[in-house]
């Protein structure tokens, strides 16, 4: 077991764990649900599933009528990266 596994792991990355471990892909979830199912407070939760929305790929977030619901479209949600090829486009195409 390295370092990395043996460390607690925080609050947000058990609703990660939750999402990547335990969701179907494009199956909508509501907030309850994972409240329910993580132990978490509906205020944590939501708080850290605006987080996730932010800063990883896959993963979706919105209202739908009176309810939050959530769904990844991929089977693991990842971390958006910073530095990708596309930093290499120029919008003057002689340069392409």
């Amino acid at each position: 077991m390295n370092e990395k596994d043996s460390a607690p792991k925080t609050g947000f990355q058990k609703i990660i764990d939750f999402f990547n471990n335990n969701l179907e892909m494009n199956r909508p979830i509501a907030i309850a649900e994972v409240v329910e199912k993580t132990g978490f407070s509906w205020s944590f939760v939501k708080k850290t599933l605006t987080k996730i929305k932010e800063e990883y790929d896959g993963f979706h977030f919105e209202k739908s009528g009176s309810t939050w619901i959530m769904w990844k479209d991929r089977n693991h949600i990842i971390k958006k990266l910073d530095e990708t090829c596309s930093r290499f486009l120029k919008d003057d195409e002689k340069e392409c």
